[in-house]
């Protein structure tokens, strides 16, 4: 299975007025940079977890059908298309009322509607299914998890923006410890 983004979040997983907060930054002069970096923690952190946090379109390509095709970057949100090369090495689109989408199960994936099998492909063909989805908890910072948001701006704050008197405390904390 290959998954690749074709649509990116049309917005970060938190505002942009909470990570100035968190970066300690008054003002927007800073914005790009800032961005750039929530932009990198995001990634890692959808890496990690395997979800998306903002609404994305991805498609995964596949040799043949699975028995339940799971798709990667939960929550999934729905299925735009599955496409398929038929064993005359024509593509086809799949009727939506033959396949099924789970939604609630994480990764979330679609099987043959009931009473129905996958279609045959062409044999030897590589990338022979192609499934384009939409995952996320939603299109803007509203709908991602109050965890994740803290995650987030957590890890701005102590990894690029730190508190130059919580460090300075926690200097005097180490030193007193030792004597």
């Amino acid at each position: 299975m290959t998954p690749r983004l074709i649509t990116p979040p049309a917005a970060l997983a938190v505002s942009m007025d909470a990570a100035r907060r968190a970066a300690r930054a008054p003002g927007n002069a800073l914005d790009a940079e800032i961005a750039d970096k929530v932009q990198g923690i995001i990634e890692e952190a959808e890496h990690k977890t395997g979800r998306a946090f903002i609404t994305q379109t991805w498609v995964v390509t596949l040799d043949r059908f699975e028995e339940a095709i799971k798709l990667p970057n939960a929550p999934l949100a729905s299925v735009d298309h599955i496409k398929f090369y038929d064993v005359a090495g024509v593509q086809q689109t799949l009727d939506p009322q033959d396949y099924v989408v789970n939604t609630g199960a994480e990764p979330g994936s679609v099987r043959p509607a009931p009473g129905l099998m996958w279609p045959a492909t062409q044999l030897q063909r590589e990338g022979a299914v192609e499934v384009q989805y939409v995952c996320g908890f939603g299109a803007t910072d509203a709908a991602v998890p109050a965890a994740i948001k803290r995650y987030i701006l957590g890890m701005l704050e102590n990894d690029y923006y730190p508190n130059p008197n919580a460090q300075y405390l926690g200097s005097l904390l180490d030193r007193a410890m030792v004597y």
